[in-house]
């Protein structure tokens, strides 16, 4: 009888943390479906900053989610508290964050159907562009997300042909690029992704003829980012307009929008006090710039 093979202590390891993220109420990668939509947001170095930033911007363009006010005696309240703990175990969250265990990049899935990633971050990066607003300081890119697969060519050639037959199957030519970047895969090369896409965003039998890779200034950019066993792409527009969902780079020169808030004692304290405190106790305090990939 064969002898039954031991498994690596990684297993173990990588299994226990799964299993930590799973009772917080968090998703981790394995957990997505292929249905999965939202937003992948990179940090200039600071993660709470980031998540911070990004969360008020989706509660500012698509307003916060209204909270059930308590009133009756203490038995009422307690069984409305019980009841509230009930459904939101049932429910999911609008917005809900993705453990990605990287640094300075995380993704917040979409759970709720009326919201479009893609609209939403154009509309968010549009609005600040016409206004000339900053609404944000450790945010380097918004990056929406229509579709997710495996990493694998085959499933990312079926998602592709899925993401682009709405954009791209028309009668009127469209000019495109691709933007790529890759985290932590190396079993699949840009190369290879890059040539496939295109082949399915270029077919006659399926979209309209002559649509062509367009470097300078596309109408539209086909996004695909890899991350780990993850793959998440979208199709957007005005991507150079937008600086390439560049967030930190379309809005630095514009005008700062301080945010404040009430304290205990009736203070006025603006929120970005809290975040300067946390800066001054980093103690790494260096910028990772992305180099992206634009085909």
């Amino acid at each position: 009888m064969a002898e039954k093979q031991k498994r690596s202590k990684a297993h173990y390891v990588q299994n226990q943390k799964r299993q930590k993220t799973q009772a917080r109420g968090r998703l981790g990668l394995n957990d997505l479906k292929s249905s999965t939509k939202g937003i992948i947001a990179t940090a200039n170095f600071l993660d709470y900053g980031c998540r911070r930033e990004v969360f008020s911007l989706l509660d500012d363009f698509c307003g916060k989610e209204e909270k059930p006010v308590r009133k009756g005696n203490d038995d009422e309240v307690d069984e409305e508290i019980a009841k509230e703990i009930a459904e939101l175990k049932a429910t999911k969250k609008r917005f809900q964050i993705v453990n990605t265990t990287l640094n300075n990049m995380m993704f917040i899935a979409v759970n709720e159907e009326s919201i479009d990633p893609c609209q939403l971050v154009h509309h968010i990066l549009s609005t600040l562009r016409e206004k000339k607003e900053r609404k944000t300081r450790f945010t380097q890119r918004v990056l929406p997300v229509s579709h997710t697969c495996y990493a694998s060519i085959e499933d990312i050639k079926k998602t592709a042909l899925l993401m682009v037959k709405d954009q791209l199957h028309t009668k009127t030519p469209k000019t495109f690029g691709i933007y790529f970047k890759s985290r932590n895969n190396s079993s699949i090369s840009r190369d290879e992704v890059i040539q496939n896409v295109a082949t399915v965003a270029t077919d006659d039998l399926t979209f309209a003829e002559f649509n062509k890779v367009h470097l300078d200034n596309p109408e539209y950019a086909i996004i695909i980012n890899i991350v780990k066993t993850a793959v998440f792409m979208a199709v957007v527009k005005d991507f150079k307009l937008l600086s390439k969902y560049n967030i930190d780079e379309l809005t630095k020169s514009y005008t700062p929008v301080v945010k404040e808030e009430k304290a205990a004692d009736g203070d006025v304290v603006s929120t970005d006090n809290k975040v300067d405190d946390i800066v001054s106790e980093e103690k790494d305090d260096v910028v990772s710039e992305e180099k992206d990939d634009v085909v």
